[in-house]
């Protein structure tokens, strides 16, 4: 009889002297924060197939302003992630990106989130009491998240009420915080942020897709990374079912 099991081991031998026999490269990668976790996994997954491929997110750049910024002055950034097409347009459109080399990788999930488990009930209706003092969004000027906020409070027509009970930042992660000490009764941010692997606390409103545009996350291959076959290799990967499994487990739908 064919032994199958001497020749799973015997190709996977022959797959690991492959990679390891291929050049080092370096992916430099400037993305957002709500990418951030699923991104962790994605690239351990990914640096233990090409163990010779090291890749590298940007920590200083985190929005997409900042980010094309950085790509036109220092050009030091070879694939980014990001919510919204817009961007990936405009570098196309200057010549900074890679032509046709982009895609959705996964769609947004917006969520209103209390600590008060009381609080936010299943269809939102509480953004039209007065059971709540303040309340936290991405700021809509600069965020796509908070963008969609603003859609969902202009939906259920609060958007003009709770104009005095608004604060605004560009942080998710410090609305969560703010949730968390008590002094926003409760914010909308991306589902992600909230860690849905994990058990959430307190009271939730999974917001529904048709009261917002469709939070699309993209990635682009930059034109630095035109002859950098391990950023083309990353780029490819994070459509692979392995990644697709990961993004849905972090709270992304898929395209």
């Amino acid at each position: 009889m064919y032994n199958y099991k001497k020749k799973s081991v015997l190709l996977f031998v022959c797959l690991m002297l492959f990679n390891s026999a291929l050049p080092a490269e370096e992916v430099r990668i400037g993305t957002g924060t709500h990418s951030l976790s699923a991104l962790a996994d994605i690239i351990r997954l990914f640096e233990k197939q090409y163990p010779n491929d090291k890749i590298v997110i940007l920590k200083d750049n985190y929005t997409s302003n900042t980010i094309y910024k950085q790509i036109k002055e220092k050009n030091d950034i070879d694939l980014v992630m990001f919510v919204g097409v817009e961007m990936g347009i405009l570098l196309e459109n200057e010549g900074l990106a890679i032509p046709k080399q982009n895609f959705t990788y996964a769609l947004g999930k917006l969520v209103l989130w209390s600590k008060n488990p009381n609080l936010v009930d299943s269809k939102g209706e509480v953004l039209k009491t007065d059971n709540f003092q303040k309340i936290g969004i991405l700021d809509p000027k600069i965020a796509i998240y908070g963008i969609a906020s603003q859609q969902v409070l202009e939906r259920l027509s609060v958007w003009d009420k709770v104009q005095a009970k608004l604060f605004s930042t560009n942080s998710a992660v410090e609305l969560q915080q703010r949730v968390l000490d008590g002094s926003l009764d409760m914010a909308f941010l991306p589902l992600v942020t909230l860690n849905p692997n994990k058990k959430i606390e307190g009271s939730l409103w999974i917001i529904p897709k048709n009261y917002y545009r469709q939070l699309e996350h993209v990635t682009v291959l930059i034109k630095r990374a035109e002859n950098n076959t391990a950023a083309k290799r990353f780029f490819e990967y994070l459509r692979s079912p392995q990644a697709r499994n990961i993004f849905e487990k972090q709270g992304f739908s898929l395209p």
